[in-house]
């Protein structure tokens, strides 16, 4: 399962549902969105961890927030707080608002959907993304069990393991991070203001 199943998959048709109502649009419409702007996201987190800092950080991010409850609790999705939140983690992912914009752009071209609709998209999408990892990199939340090497204070170290099991879980991740292994436009945008790390 990567990414984007962990989201939109069957299992999750009352995220799908709650998504759909944020946006005011179908299902249908719903996942067509997910399926444009997660791997975008994707990508974007893959990059801020690639270094022991920025996978820290992500560690940090994730240990810090309560991010599971997005997916446990879809209806979360409609309040205040989580588009601040997502708003929050699209800047530090992103760097720029002209690079969510032109990623929102980017999915409306491909998708037919309205860039609008796209830019709503991305915040709820956001913080959905960092309540997957969550469940997946900290195993919180409900039905959730981490798939990587655990224990600890949560560091990376502790999580990720070191030498080949560390390179492995390190794998593992970049494995689940990537939605549709396209190298499309997505990663020259990304390239054009990615920030380093979390913060």
């Amino acid at each position: 399962m990567n990414l984007l199943e962990s989201l939109i998959g069957n299992d999750n048709e009352d995220v799908v549902s709650e998504l759909a109502k944020q946006l005011g649009v179908g299902t249908a419409d719903a996942r067509k969105a997910a399926e444009q702007l997660v791997p975008a996201l994707g990508r974007a987190i893959n990059n801020n961890a690639a270094t022991d800092d920025g996978l820290e950080n992500l560690v940090n991010a994730l240990d810090s927030g309560k991010h599971s409850e997005y997916l446990d609790n879809p209806s979360l999705l409609g309040q205040a707080s989580t588009q601040e939140d997502g708003n929050a983690i699209l800047g530090h992912l992103f760097g720029s608002k002209d690079v969510s914009r032109n990623i929102a752009n980017h999915g409306a071209t491909q998708s037919g959907l309205s860039s609008i609709l796209l830019k709503k998209a991305l915040p709820i999408l956001a913080t959905l993304v960092m309540s997957s990892l969550s469940k997946k990199l900290l195993g919180r939340g409900k039905q959730s069990g981490s798939v990587f090497g655990g224990g600890g204070n949560n560091r990376h170290g502790d999580i990720f393991g070191t030498g080949v099991a560390a390179n492995q879980n390190r794998g593992m991740l970049e494995r689940f991070l990537d939605s549709d292994n396209d190298g499309s436009i997505i990663d020259d945008l990304l390239s054009l203001a990615v920030k380093a790390a979390f913060r």
